[in-house]
């Protein structure tokens, strides 16, 4: 489980730091987050479900590996190249005003 607190991200304003955020984000993940109003809590939780994946399978993995989507209100996780059919995810992700909290559970297939 991963705790972010969103002010963290605030403080790393996407126009200012678009290089931060392409390091750790696909573009899709940037697309999707930026359609809302306030998209930090969005990032956040894209954040935390990234580093949670990469605390739980303990596989060299980096961010850009991961890649996390949404089908019917409920977060999908995939990680790209040889590693894509080595794990399968149960993710949870929640945000409100001050924090965002990420949960996965792997499994290793």
């Amino acid at each position: 489980m991963i705790l972010l607190m969103l002010r963290d991200l605030e403080q790393k304003n996407y126009k200012k730091n678009k290089n931060f955020y392409e390091k750790i984000f696909a573009k899709s993940e940037i697309d999707y987050c930026l359609k809302f109003k306030d998209p930090y809590p969005h990032f956040a939780g894209k954040f935390g479900i990234k580093e949670s994946v990469i605390k739980s399978v303990q596989d060299n993995i980096t961010f850009q590996d991961i890649s996390s989507s949404n089908s019917k209100n409920r977060p999908i996780v995939e990680l790209t190249g040889k590693k894509s059919k080595k794990y399968s995810f149960l993710v949870s992700v929640t945000h409100e005003r001050e924090y965002a909290v990420a949960v996965v559970i792997s499994h290793k297939l």
